[in-house]
């Protein structure tokens, strides 16, 4: 990722904007400050034109310094959702470029922190807080000058007092990191354990136990909260600290005021601008040294990466002409041997069925073939090219893997089958009713759940249907029909194998005579 400021570079016009009416709000918020010395004199000489003349000037920079605040939130608000925006699309981008081996080896909750937990963390703790060092900032030099307007020594202790609060920072710029990591891998953990209890909300209820569901997601959340309590504690100290420093500041200024004012260098007046003032600079600076705080520890999400082996995307190119083949190909979980030396052929237009003792590796085959794992022993070609060296991408452009629990997402029908991608109206009406799904719903309907309002047949059709509007040239399928009543699955698996230039690989436990009497070749797995 990036820096806190560098986020803000492809947002340079409404920035500087919002620079320009930050300074105007930073001048309004000292020249309030101002009003108060000849406020207060014309109070003591009991000037009654006087008072209300400054006592109205007042109101009316009050009144622009709140209106120019209010356009300002809105700028930063719409600043903050077109950045946070782009966070996530380049987190989504970085997804684009993990090999799907790579990606399955992180839980994917931890992706799903990211771009939640995450990117808030950077909202509030970096983007915010810059906003806020910026007016700090603003309002601090603003307020230092008319100090020296004053007197030159007034601006000077300030400037000394400043600077040594501000070496506060550097003595626990660790603390606030170690904090905010820690924090953060509280809430990814809080996130996966919730995911992962309310994914299993049926079977607590199948066997009565909405107690132990509720006990769980609470002592999950009560551990999420001792570490928020934690960080508040830490977090808490270091700012009552920068509080205390502050206030000492500011007494220390009004005290040189009083000297001043003694030895006739101005009117008592001035006490109230300068006690103001003086509250200005410390507390702004308090604010910057919370905010420059609060954006070092942000720091290690804005260094956050996609730590992956990236891979090469090039035009998607969904030719295959010639096989698909394996040879003296091995493969293994954890030293423990699953696929051992096959060698085999699937040519183009070929239909075949691969089949096999439950444990015999067909699954793992077709994970092997579709380029979902990689780490393998001998070749896998398509036309002539490794599997291992050819960019995802153009893999993907060319096989179709259809899996026993293909991913349903929480849209429409519509949406689930053409994922976003154009497809014609024509083509979709031809596919739901070639698998029968319009005679169970219709594409406008809304999955819930990733699917638990369909039954497994159902999903089932759904994932061929996705397949099938893709028409990638290879398509491998595993168990698919499972979850079909036998006379619809017959009459799938007679469409699939109809199709001349389709190149049909599919994993069967109930392989029919029927379908058997149209296949290329059986491979059977030992």
């Amino acid at each position: 990722m990036k820096s806190t400021s560098k986020l803000l570079t492809n947002q340079k016009t409404l920035t500087i904007l919002m620079i320009f009416l930050t300074v105007i709000e930073s001048l309004g918020r000292v020249a309030s400050s101002l009003t108060l010395a000849p406020l207060t004199d014309q109070l003591i000489s009991k000037n009654l034109h006087g008072v209300v003349f400054w006592l109205l000037s007042t109101i009316g920079i009050w009144g622009v310094t709140l209106t120019v605040n209010y356009g300002n939130s809105l700028l930063k608000a719409q600043i903050i959702r077109k950045v946070t925006n782009q966070l996530r699309v380049d987190i989504a981008n970085g997804l684009n470029t993990v090999p799907i081996s790579e990606y399955k080896k992180v839980n994917h909750n931890e992706y799903v922190s990211w771009l939640t937990n995450d990117v808030n963390m950077i909202d509030q703790n970096g983007l915010e807080a810059f906003f806020s060092l910026l007016s700090s900032a603003t309002t601090l030099l603003f307020a230092i000058t008319s100090l020296a307007f004053y007197h030159y020594s007034l601006a000077l202790a300030a400037i000394i007092l400043g600077l040594l609060t501000m070496t506060i920072p550097q003595f626990f710029s660790k603390v606030m990191t170690h904090e905010t990591n820690r924090l953060a891998t509280a809430n990814s953990s809080f996130l996966g354990k919730a995911d992962d209890i309310i994914g299993g909300f049926s079977v607590f209820f199948s066997h009565n136990l909405g107690n132990t569901l509720t006990n769980k997601l609470a002592t999950a959340s009560d551990h999420q909260g001792k570490e928020k309590l934690l960080y508040a504690k830490n977090v808490g100290l270091v700012n009552l600290l920068i509080s205390g420093v502050n206030v000492g500041a500011q007494m220390l200024v009004m005290t040189l005021t009083c000297l001043l004012v003694i030895g006739g260098y101005f009117s008592v007046g001035v006490i109230s601008a300068s006690g103001s003032l003086a509250g200005t600079v410390f507390n702004n600076l308090a604010g910057m040294i919370q905010s420059i705080f609060q954006m070092k520890s942000v720091a290690v999400l804005l260094d956050k990466d996609i730590q992956a082996t990236k891979i090469k995307t090039v035009s998607e190119d969904d030719s295959f002409n010639h096989a698909l083949t394996v040879d003296h190909l091995s493969f293994g979980y954890e030293g423990k041997p699953v696929i051992k030396d096959i060698s085999y052929n699937f040519e183009k237009g070929g239909k075949y069925a691969v089949v096999g003792k439950s444990g015999a590796g067909k699954s793992t085959l077709i994970n092997l073939i579709s380029g979902r794992l990689r780490d393998y022993a001998g070749t896998i070609q398509v036309d002539g090219d490794e599997l291992k060296s050819m960019p995802a991408t153009l893999l993907n452009a060319k096989i179709e893997l259809v899996d026993q629990k293909s991913y349903i997402f929480n849209e429409s029908i519509e949406e689930n089958i053409t994922l976003g991608h154009a497809k014609s109206q024509a083509l979709l009406s031809n596919v739901v009713s070639f698998l029968g799904i319009d005679k169970f719903t219709n594409l406008a309907t809304k999955i819930h759940e990733h699917g638990s309002n369909l039954s497994g047949g159902q999903r089932q059709k759904l994932a061929l249907a996705r397949a099938l509007a893709f028409h990638k040239p290879i398509l491998i399928v595993d168990e698919v029909t499972a979850g079909i009543d036998s006379e619809n699955a017959q009459e799938i698996e007679d469409a699939l194998l109809a199709e001349k230039d389709l190149t049909v690989i599919m994993i069967t436990h109930n392989l029919t005579e029927k379908t058997r009497a149209q296949l290329t070749d059986t491979l059977e797995l030992a």
